[in-house]
């Protein structure tokens, strides 16, 4: 097959693509990643094949423009238990308009077979609707876009008006599943089940970590898109660390060079600073503290790790109340006005508590048993084959 797969961004979003795309590459497929000019770095550092189309992007300047205008002009409040996802769609539009053109230029002529994207890559199944091939979603957390969560089940905007078809389905034909039932919502789309498969990038074991850690060790990590949306948004974290500096624990901050000075001065309990791939890392501790980004908490997941999730962005809250209701964690909220005692005083509970640790055991056991990409890729070559 040829497989076309598509990222609206890097990080977290492209992340969770590239064990497919390696199991596809492994069993003789092609595969070629479409992206923006300003994205290829992460693709090409992950050993796939990048296609760079289009102009460049900044895409959180693109998010940060979608949240002057949220607050600009306030829109009404979602049904309960419901998201409010004007804004993640309006930019995912944008983002896609400007790629599809070229990607629809290209694929007419490299004529794949099938398109795998994440969920806010729309150009994805735009693409595959107007080839008339299999679209394959790839989830890299609990499904917040179900349209049990308010997402739209059909995208009728700008983007289908401008290539006139009536509308875009954003969960395609097939949604790869990575989440284990206690952390999945339940919805009438069809999913085929694939063991989450953490990608942290090009990664060197730190001498240190190839020894057992003394004390119970805690990771406190805040990803990369709260700080790049806007750095103020995380000044509630150095609180956070110092607080955590008064448990009888050893603390390892990960966090990319460009956050690093937010977190002096440094507590007498941390052990390391600085860029950690969380794969690596996680094996070792006993618990995690984190902005409840999907890739984080699934990684954890992975390893059996407890976690305190402190979410401020939609999708995070809706992580951390399933991390929560799986028993395998607590979440804290009040995004950027927590209370970073209270952060301290759950990650103590979570220590001492062996019932979390419990729970986290199981999501791992139950994460291990599922497909690995590179048994799904036979599922999906039948499956693209019978329609």
């Amino acid at each position: 097959m040829r497989v076309l797969f598509a990222s609206w961004a890097g990080g977290g979003h492209f992340a969770p693509l590239v064990p497919t795309g390696w199991a596809l590459r492994a069993a003789g497929h092609e595969v070629l990643v479409a992206c923006h000019p300003t994205e290829t770095g992460p693709v090409v550092r992950a050993g796939l094949p990048a296609l760079p189309l289009g102009p460049p992007v900044d895409m959180f300047a693109l998010l940060r423009q979608q949240r002057r205008e949220r607050l600009r002009h306030p829109r009404p409040t979602p049904a309960t238990g419901q998201l409010d996802f004007t804004g993640m769609v309006a930019t995912a539009e944008v983002v896609a308009g400007l790629l599809a053109d070229e990607l629809l230029r290209f694929s007419r002529d490299w004529r794949p077979d099938l398109v795998v994207y994440e969920p806010a890559a729309l150009v994805g199944p735009l693409v595959a609707t107007l080839l008339r091939i299999p679209a394959v979603r790839q989830l890299w957390c609990c499904d917040f876009t179900s349209p049990v969560n308010g997402f739209p089940r059909r995208i009728t905007g700008p983007l289908a008006q401008r290539y006139g078809i009536d509308g875009v389905d954003p969960a395609g034909d097939l949604t790869l599943d990575p989440c284990p039932p206690e952390l999945q919502i339940s919805d009438d789309l069809p999913r085929m089940p694939v063991r989450y498969v953490p990608f942290n990038g090009p990664a060197r074991m730190p001498d240190w970590l190839t020894a057992p850690a003394r004390r119970p060790r805690v990771c406190l990590t805040w990803g990369t898109s709260l700080h790049a949306l806007d750095p103020d948004r995380m000044r509630h974290v150095p609180a956070i660390l110092r607080a955590l500096g008064t448990l009888d624990a050893e603390l390892v901050v990960a966090v990319p060079d460009s956050q690093r000075d937010l977190f002096a001065p440094v507590p007498a309990t941390v052990r390391s600073i600085g860029r950690i791939p969380l794969d690596l890392l996680l094996p070792s501790c006993d618990l995690l503290v984190h902005q409840g980004g999907g890739g984080t908490m699934m990684t954890a997941a992975v390893h059996g790790v407890p976690q305190v999730a402190v979410p401020s962005l939609p999708d995070q809250t809706f992580n951390a109340g399933r991390l929560a209701g799986a028993g395998a964690g607590r979440w804290v909220g009040g995004g950027e006005q927590v209370d970073a005692g209270e952060v301290a005083a759950c990650a103590a509970e979570v220590l001492a508590d062996p019932s979390y640790a419990r729970a986290a055991a199981g999501l791992a056991a139950r994460i291990a048993v599922r497909p690995a990409p590179a048994a799904v890729v036979a599922d999906l070559e039948r499956w693209v084959a019978r329609r």
